[in-house]
């Protein structure tokens, strides 16, 4: 069985972002699908592929972790 793009996620497509990363504000991106998501599931809603929540370059990837690491009062 092979993952393929079926044309579902269009419909979760992300719409663009401010700031530095797109995955500090939720979104997430799916792999096959090559597109950047704004859907509350692990998986592609459209080829069920697990949707990437942090970045593939090591820099950004400890800069987002940092972040998400901080305790804020």
């Amino acid at each position: 069985m092979t993952n393929v793009c079926k044309g579902v996620c269009i419909k979760y497509k992300a719409v663009g972002y401010k700031g530095k990363h797109r995955y500090n504000i939720g979104q997430k991106r799916c792999p096959v699908c090559e597109e950047f998501l704004k859907y509350l599931g692990i998986r592609c809603p459209c080829c069920s592929v697990k949707l990437r929540t942090t970045p593939r370059g090591n820099k950004a990837r400890k800069e987002i972790q940092s972040e998400r690491n901080c305790v804020w009062y």
